[in-house]
């Protein structure tokens, strides 16, 4: 990890955080719980926090841990439960509290939050993972908070992602998040082993990350290897992490306002964004969908998506989410992308407005065939040349998204 001085501006640094609009904001559960016992005063004060963050044009996805700490003393248990079953159980008692309690502090605002358990394959299979995104967009673009928990109550350690630390990186990809906020009990990584001052800003994928990461205990305070393995994970798309001591109120307001708090870990840049990337390199088409003239000119010059109306044929048999070849008339392949449909639904929307989705399927996902997020063009593969390999674990682990909205 490059350490970034305090002084010098950098590209990619905090500068970047006048962009951002969507945020995942991870919550531990040590900020809002004390042995076994929800803090409401805490949780109210994050309420109003989101509150006038959504007031200032941001949307807000919350990754909560505290099921299991809010669980475990209703069962009787001396301490948070260490057994697999043991901790299952504290967790389908405590989950709802949890929710519940957030549910009590947004209401005062008039907004409504919602509960989604997510486990590994959520992730990894890729037609859940487009499931998960779209039922994501629709929340937030309703006005929903999202509220997100590893589904500690039934996943088992086959299918348990692990920690919410690495949930919320997931779950940047999830919505094409623009930010993650990692909450904790720390102020951020400190040099020196945690003896040091804090580190202002780090650059992921040097030579000294991979020493500081080697340094820092995974039982460590605040479980700060999970944390620095998170923000890793989520700059391989290029979402920037800071980790931050979450007991102070109006903490995110002021990281947006540019106030140097905590550790911010800056992805490095490249040409084309991580997911895309994915989409290039790390998986092989399943079919083709032919489009005509004017819909490669839409996607080509003016980086539209693939809507209904473009397509003019569909060659091979696909599921939702599969990647597939994008073929103009004359036989060239100009881009790849994932699709939002299957096969069978293409054909039947081939040509058709987006407003007809509806009337021909009877039912409508997305008004896109591929959307913009999802689709990369060959000409962009071939100026390919980040030196940073994507880890086997982010290959199953992200698969790439696909956005809500219509072509611009």
């Amino acid at each position: 990890m490059n350490v970034i001085s305090n002084h010098a501006p950098q590209a990619g640094g905090r500068g970047t955080l006048a962009n951002v609009r969507r945020i995942v904001v991870k919550v531990g559960s040590a900020v809002i719980s004390d042995k076994g016992h929800l803090l409401p005063d805490v949780i109210a004060e994050m309420a109003q926090e989101v509150v006038d963050l959504r007031h200032r044009g941001y949307e807000i996805v919350m990754v909560v841990s505290g099921a299991v700490a809010a669980g475990y003393e209703p069962l009787g248990m001396p301490r948070p439960p260490s057994a697999v079953v043991e901790r299952q159980a504290a967790a389908s008692v405590g989950q709802h509290r949890l929710v519940t309690m957030f549910a009590e502090g947004f209401a005062k605002h008039h907004i409504h939050v919602a509960q989604l358990l997510m486990s590994a394959d959520d992730i990894e299979n890729r037609r859940r993972f487009l499931s998960a995104r779209h039922t994501l967009l629709e929340l937030l673009w309703r006005g929903v908070v999202p509220i997100i928990n590893e589904n500690d109550a039934l996943s088992d350690d086959e299918d348990k992602v692990g920690d919410n630390d690495h949930l919320a990186a997931l779950v940047t990809n999830v919505v094409s998040a623009e930010l993650l906020v990692i909450l904790s009990t720390v102020e951020g990584l400190c040099a020196d082993g945690g003896a040091g001052p804090v580190i202002p800003e780090v650059e992921v994928g040097s030579e000294i990350e991979h020493h500081i990461r080697g340094k820092l205990s995974s039982t460590g305070v605040g479980g700060m290897k999970a944390k620095v393995s998170a923000a890793r994970l989520a700059a391989f798309w290029g979402v920037p992490t800071i980790i931050t001591d979450g007991r102070r109120p109006g903490l995110v307001i002021r990281l947006l306002a540019g106030d140097r708090i905590g550790t911010m870990f800056v992805p490095r840049m490249h040409r084309i964004t991580q997911r895309k990337r994915w989409i290039a390199f790390r998986n092989r088409s399943i079919g083709t969908v032919v489009v005509d003239a004017g819909a490669r000119r839409a996607v080509v010059r003016k980086g539209a998506s693939l809507l209904p109306s473009g397509v003019s044929g569909v060659e091979g048999k696909f599921p939702m989410g599969a990647r597939v070849d994008i073929r103009d008339e004359t036989g060239e392949v100009f881009a790849v992308g994932l699709v939002s449909y299957s096969s069978d639904d293409i054909v039947r929307l081939r040509g058709r407005k987006a407003c007809e989705i509806k009337n021909v399927l009877g039912y409508e996902y997305v008004q896109e065939i591929i959307h913009r997020d999802d689709l990369v063009l060959t000409r962009q593969m071939q100026l390919e040349d980040d030196p940073v390999p994507l880890p086997v674990s982010a290959e199953a682990e992200a698969p790439p998204s696909e956005s809500k909205g219509a072509s611009p």
